[in-house]
């Protein structure tokens, strides 16, 4: 069926996302499904959830008739990622599969119990899944489920992510985890600018701290103000919350930040972080690469060699020439307004025929 824009009623299955702080995808894409209708969400921490409901009694619950549902929609946060359960599927008494309704799926973490994921795909019989990375990676897993994929790159919400104002107090900032299972680079941009020395780690009352010496940063890196907050698994408080900014906080970082170093995620994903930058107008600086298309080199980030034999003279430049920065921050502030989560399902929707 085809409706018009704002008119389709849409029922998501995705856990409660709203109190989320270490990732705001999950709920920015719940936020978006909202523009095109009404949205009956289903879920862990959603009211009136029961484990052993079907799909039958997920649509009584809604209020509508099975008639009126325009489409169902699985979130990115529905599946189960914990390692040490062996399924991905959150609830197995719900299956989609007989539904005559457009059913689409946001492959999630496609890194992390593969082939469970693509079990829960075929046996749910969806229309669509949409994923983040390319036709290379995903058209084997077409012919093993008989699905269709599509890529879908992860969006922006400008309403949360957006310039404040703040003063530019950081030169040079990274926040994450270096990803070493996956790239070397952020490991060796990590050597470039700081000192090799012994890190201990300190527990002042249930807090951990990583403590190192008083000036870590290498000589030709010490006339910037660096900002670099590096994930570690003791890096949590009493309650096992991450001691990284995270909320409000984090994008305040963006915001005080001159340039942000950032890398593609596994399996060369491009990750959220890319577009939080270009919609806080921190620029980008990153190792060469395709980046699918959407970085350019000049145009709206700052590119580096990946054996960082230019690593120290682009820093400076990006950091120094504030002509040359606001230039490409503009540009990169621009072209984030062309990847919202509102943009990705338009298009999605469109080529499910179930918006004109």
């Amino acid at each position: 069926m085809v409706n018009k824009m704002n008119d389709l009623n849409i029922l998501v299955l995705s856990k409660n996302m709203e109190n989320y702080r270490s990732g705001y995808y999950h709920q920015d894409l719940i936020d978006a499904i909202h523009k095109f209708g009404n949205v009956f969400l289903y879920g862990i921490k959603y009211p009136n959830y029961d484990i052993n409901d079907t799909i039958g009694d997920v649509i009584n619950k809604s209020g509508w008739n099975i008639d009126d549902i325009d489409l169902i929609i699985v979130s990115t946060s529905w599946e189960n990622e914990d390692p040490r359960i062996l399924e991905s599927d959150p609830h197995p008494k719900i299956n989609l599969s007989k539904l005559n309704i457009p059913k689409i799926f946001f492959l999630n973490k496609e890194y992390k119990k593969l082939d469970k994921k693509l079990e829960y795909i075929k046996k749910n019989q969806f229309d669509l899944v949409l994923t983040v990375l390319p036709e290379e990676k995903f058209k084997e897993w077409e012919k093993l489920t008989g699905i269709k994929f599509m890529q879908s790159h992860f969006g922006i919400n400008i309403n949360r992510f957006r310039p404040f104002g703040l003063k530019r107090m950081y030169d040079f900032s990274f926040t994450g985890s270096l990803h070493t299972q996956y790239t070397n680079l952020r490991l060796l941009v990590k050597k470039e600018i700081f000192k090799e020395s012994k890190i201990h780690i300190k527990s002042n009352k249930g807090l951990w701290r990583l403590i190192s010496i008083s000036n870590p940063i290498n000589e030709n890196y010490q006339k910037y103000r660096i900002y670099w907050a590096e994930w570690h698994p003791l890096s949590r408080d009493f309650w096992g919350r991450s001691l990284l900014p995270n909320g409000k906080k984090y994008v305040e970082l963006l915001n005080r930040s001159k340039v942000f170093f950032n890398t593609l995620s596994a399996e060369g994903i491009f990750n959220t972080r890319f577009f939080e930058l270009m919609a806080t107008k921190s620029l980008i600086f990153c190792p060469e690469d395709s980046y699918y298309g959407i970085l350019k080199d000049g145009y709206n980030c700052i590119m580096f060699k990946k054996d960082l034999s230019n690593f120290e003279d682009k820093l400076e430049n990006a950091i120094f020439n504030e002509d040359i920065r606001n230039k490409i921050v503009e540009n990169a502030f621009k072209d984030s307004k062309n990847h919202t989560y509102e943009g990705r399902l338009k298009t999605i929707f469109n080529y499910l025929g179930v918006i004109k």
